[in-house]
This record gives structure tokens, C-alpha cells and sequence, in this order.
């Protein structure tokens, strides 16, 4: 009969609780995918909801990703029904911002964060659903919440963590820099061989690539393959035209194929590359395989 000495048996003991801690040194929190039909097409994946819990109010709701957006918002005619309802909720708004607010998503807490307020915008919600289980959508989380932090999108398993420190599962995966301009985060693309600078946009769920129609031409064949019509910014109806990809779009080591490339008809975003001084916008499309990690801290994206 072999017999396992003791401090053989601790060491292997120890090394499993360390191994294990350093599985788990992520506080995660999950996130759902909403779909949606636009121009007669379901789309799965339209937008990247988070389910949260606002303040002490005894309900659920749900706020969408937008790194795009600087600031984190409640939508007015979504949550007017509650100010009514909680005192203590409408006491903490003071035009243009709510103040002090507290934001749960899972076990984590944003604490004393300032939430701005998006007047005449969201669905209303009617008075006999204020109390329904069902969760209410109020709003739009921005990257206000991140600055500082490192904030990591598990695309696969549909959750998103929050650390001031890189876990060390990531340490060693190669880290493009990226610049940040008023929160919103440009990272290097590179596409028909040339470094182009590219929004990263959650709230573009659709889109691979969107640019303006000058840029599409340059990389595809010019032969319209879909088009997406409908109020998909902002409330604002747009219509976004399709076209193949046919040269070679990369973000550092990882070749992207298959890709389809859109612009919008009238050019109404050109104005948002032009001011932000990229050649366009990417999303969640091309990484929904895969683990994204963005250092706010060092300005490195990373992706696994």
C-alpha cells in the first residue's frame, strides 16, 4: 500500500487553492442579448442588454452597453413612472444629472455614480406595468463607468467583469493601444493594408465595419448585398447599405473574414468620423467568439 506523506498531500492542497483563486479573482456579472427585426430581419444579437438593479427600488431592469457613449443615462420617458413613484429617487435629480445614484449589476455595485438624464426619450412605460416582474428597460450604460478600471466582455459566455487590475489569465495576451477621446475608445485596424483608426462601439451590434460610402467602395466590390432600415440612432431613421468585404481587414494577429462593411444613405454618421478623426466603426460582430479585455488604465485593448 503507497502512502501519500503529509507534506507532499499540503503542497498539492496548496496549489489547487491557488490554482482555484486564480480562476475566480473576476467578480462577473451576466449580460443578454436582445433581438430585434430590422427591414424584415431577426437579428439575434441587436444589443447587448445588463440586467441592474437601481438604487433600493424593489424591481429589475435592463440598461444597454454603449462604450460609445461618455456617460451613463436614464431615458426620460422611461423613468419619469418612477420618479413619481419614489421620492427618494426623484429627490436625487437635479437637472441635468441624478446624483448619488447606486447601480447593481449581479453581486457589484457602482456606487455614488452620476447619471444623466436623456429627456423625451425611451418607451413609456404604462402605470399598471410599473410593478410587473417583467424587467423594464431604462436606460444606457456608458464607459463613465469603466474610466480608471479594466473592463472585460466575455462575448461566449455572456457576462462582463470589473478590476482595477489585469487578472493573470490575460497578462501574457498581445495588447494593441488605443487612444481615448471624450470616453469613447479609437483603436488600429488594419485594413487593404493601411492602419486605420476605428470607434469601438457596443451599441453598434449589427455592424462589423461602418464608414462612409467613399470608404466602403474602396474595400468591396460596390455590389449592394443588404440593407437595414429603421430608428438605429438615437430614434433617428436611417437607412444603412451592405456591401462584401474583398480586402483584408486584421486587428493586430487576428484576420477577419467574411466581412460585410455598411454606410448610411444621407451620411448622417460621417459627421461622428469626421469629429472623432476615425475611418470608422466596429462593435461586438467580430469578437462574439471570443474574450475582450479593455485596460481604461493603460489604454490597451486585448483580445483572447
Amino acid at each position: 500500500m503507497k502512502v501519500c506523506k503529509p507534506g507532499i498531500f499540503l503542497i498539492i492542497l496548496l496549489f489547487v487553492s491557488v490554482s482555484c483563486l486564480q480562476k475566480q479573482s473576476l467578480e462577473w456579472f451576466p449580460f443578454n442579448w436582445e433581438g430585434d427585426t430590422i427591414s424584415g430581419k431577426y437579428i439575434e444579437k441587436a444589443f447587448l442588454y445588463i440586467p441592474v438593479k437601481i438604487d433600493n427600488l424593489p424591481h429589475e431592469f435592463t440598461m444597454q452597453l454603449d462604450l460609445a457613449m461618455g456617460q451613463t443615462v436614464f431615458y426620460g420617458n422611461s423613468i419619469d413612472p418612477y420618479l413619481k413613484e419614489y421620492a427618494s429617487l426623484a429627490d436625487k435629480y437635479k437637472a441635468p444629472m441624478f446624483n448619488n445614484i447606486t447601480l447593481q449589476m449581479g453581486s457589484v455595485k457602482f456606487k455614488s455614480i452620476e447619471v444623466g438624464y436623456y429627456n423625451n426619450f425611451g418607451e413609456e412605460i404604462p402605470q399598471d406595468s410599473l410593478h410587473s416582474k417583467s424587467p423594464k428597460h431604462i436606460g444606457t450604460i456608458g464607459s463613465d463607468l469603466f474610466q480608471n478600471k479594466i473592463l472585460v466582455i466575455d462575448y461566449k459566455s455572456c457576462r462582463l467583469a470589473v478590476t482595477d487590475s489585469l487578472p493573470k489569465e490575460y497578462k501574457n495576451l498581445p495588447a494593441e493601444r488605443f487612444e481615448l477621446k471624450d470616453g469613447v475608445i479609437k483603436i488600429p485596424f488594419h485594413i487593404n493594408g493601411k492602419e486605420c483608426k476605428l470607434m469601438f462601439d457596443t451599441g453598434s451590434s449589427p455592424f462589423q465595419l461602418v464608414t462612409s460610402k467613399e470608404r466602403a467602395l474602396e474595400i468591396s466590390d460596390s455590389i449592394i448585398t443588404d440593407s437595414l432600415s429603421g430608428p438605429l440612432w438615437w430614434g433617428k431613421e436611417i437607412t444603412f447599405y451592405g456591401l462584401m468585404v474583398n480586402k483584408p481587414v486584421r486587428f493586430g494577429k487576428k484576420a477577419f473574414k467574411s466581412s460585410k462593411v455598411y454606410y448610411d444613405k444621407v451620411g448622417l454618421w460621417n459627421e461622428i468620423y469626421d469629429y472623432q478623426k476615425v475611418w470608422g466603426i466596429t462593435g461586438n460582430a467580430y469578437f462574439l467568439d471570443n474574450i475582450v479585455i479593455i485596460d481604461y488604465k493603460n489604454k490597451l485593448f486585448r483580445v483572447k
